[in-house]
């Protein structure tokens, strides 16, 4: 029989269980990481009202307390209309007003790090003409067969709304029990603090004031040692895909001896995707036209930063937690081999500064380059396409060795040992040979 389109009986459900839904959704990130996807969005917001990136008098403060989550900004807010039309879509739906430069790419951060964290939220957001508040109990909207939430309060017609009430705040209660557990421990926070300000180091350095429970996360400068002599390579390029382009920055060169801080540093749109990465992942242990050893402690100095930026966030080479990169791109595969050319230089040097180490000279150009070289923001280094060190000291010449071969009694050779206290022919023989040449030979 042929299947009337109009005979309900024919009818599959396909739909997801929202309990299923809900676990596959939260299941492969970490609580930091979902947090952190909070904290994009804010960035994001605050990318809408400022996209040339400053973003002085700006903040976001995070609350992590055994009893509620909290996430409040000043970034503009979020309009009802991108409300009610995507911000509570699962999924980055068609049609979504794009935000150049964005770091909030696949549509599902929000929600994610929502149920992530616990069974109650409520969301208040302000714009410049709007308001609404969303209260949601999440073990009564999964008992619901519309997957859709409500607003509770809802104003559409405000007029000039104080720039610094613009803004969103998020809270969330009856946290999970192993989240409410986790806060309540003070490395997890220290951990989530360190987290953020890796994450979203370039953010403040552009004035974005991020706090952690009442903490404001400082900068770190991304820095790389810098001299007449000893300068970091940096490459540039403009990649374009898919209609849209990627543009490329990536600098190689060393900086303190610090293994865990030792690798490739990965960003897009200027969020941290992958940090310290001592992996294949970045071209460790890579073979092929450029070979690259695995790491080890003797690479202890060596950093290599990678910017990827574009307007449109789809065609960066990051996963959908943004905690790694898709090696799979071809644009992070095309950037991955100059990746390498830029290495090798750095680990050809690095071992040559190791062996420098063990020389029987004063002459040690390739340490004194190190030492007399300043630490320098990668954002101020604009100068060399290539690694560019000293060169090495020359070797002295090793001596021309002969060979030596006598016998001699037994007894007379053990008692020679006994007072030179060796324990071997050949150490006799070359013990009483130096003993001759001091003291006859020798001026």
């Amino acid at each position: 029989m042929v299947a009337n389109q109009n005979d309900k009986s024919y009818i599959i459900d396909a739909r997801p269980t929202k309990d299923f839904f809900i676990y596959m959704l939260v299941k492969d990130i970490e609580l930091s990481r979902a947090i952190i996807d909070l904290v994009d969005n804010c960035i994001d917001g605050a990318l809408r009202i400022r996209p040339d990136r400053n973003f002085e008098d700006l903040y976001i403060r995070v609350e992590a307390t055994p009893n509620y989550f909290r996430i409040n900004d000043n970034c503009g807010g979020i309009s009802v209309d991108i409300a009610r039309l995507y911000a509570f879509r699962f999924g980055r739906p068609e049609g979504l007003p794009s935000i150049p430069h964005s770091v909030g790419q696949f549509g599902v951060g929000m929600k994610r790090a929502l149920f992530k964290l616990g069974s109650k939220f409520r969301i208040e957001s302000k714009t410049e003409t709007s308001r609404f508040v969303l209260n949601e109990d999440v073990n009564e909207w999964k008992n619901k067969e519309e997957w859709q939430f409500q607003f509770d309060e809802l104003e559409e017609d405000l007029e000039n709304v104080p720039p610094d009430q613009r803004g969103t705040t998020i809270k969330v209660t009856s946290l999970h029990k192993n989240i409410a557990a986790d806060f309540q421990l003070e490395n997890f926070i220290n951990r989530l603090r360190q987290e953020i300000r890796e994450a979203h180091q370039e953010t403040i350095e552009k004035g974005m004031a991020i706090s952690l429970n009442g903490v404001a996360l400082d900068a770190y400068p991304l820095e790389l040692l810098s001299s007449d002599e000893l300068q970091p390579a940096l490459y540039k390029d403009k990649i374009h895909q898919n209609g849209g382009s990627v543009d490329v920055k990536v600098y190689a060169g060393i900086a303190e001896s610090d293994p865990p801080k030792a690798g490739w540093y990965i960003y897009c749109n200027g969020r941290m995707v992958l940090g310290a990465d001592q992996t294949n992942i970045t071209g460790w242990g890579e073979g092929g036209e450029i070979t690259i050893p695995k790491y080890h402690n003797q690479f202890a100095r060596f950093r290599g930063y990678t910017f990827f930026d574009s307007d449109d966030a789809g065609l960066l080479p990051w996963n959908t937690t943004k905690t790694g990169v898709d090696a799979d791109s071809p644009i992070y595969r095309y950037v991955k081999l100059k990746m390498l050319k830029l290495m090798r230089p750095v680990i050809d040097f690095l071992n040559k500064l190791d062996s420098e180490k063990n020389l029987e000279t004063d002459e040690k150009p390739l340490q004194e380059s190190v030492s007399t070289a300043t630490a320098t923001s990668v954002a101020c280094i604009q100068t060399s396409s290539t690694f560019k060190a000293p060169k090495p000291s020359p070797r002295p010449p090793l001596p021309r060795l002969g060979r030596i071969m006598y016998n001699r009694p037994v007894e007379q050779i053990e008692k020679i040992k006994k007072i030179l206290k060796v324990t071997t022919y050949k150490a006799v023989g070359e013990e009483t040979f130096d003993y001759f040449y001091d003291r006859e030979c020798e001026e």
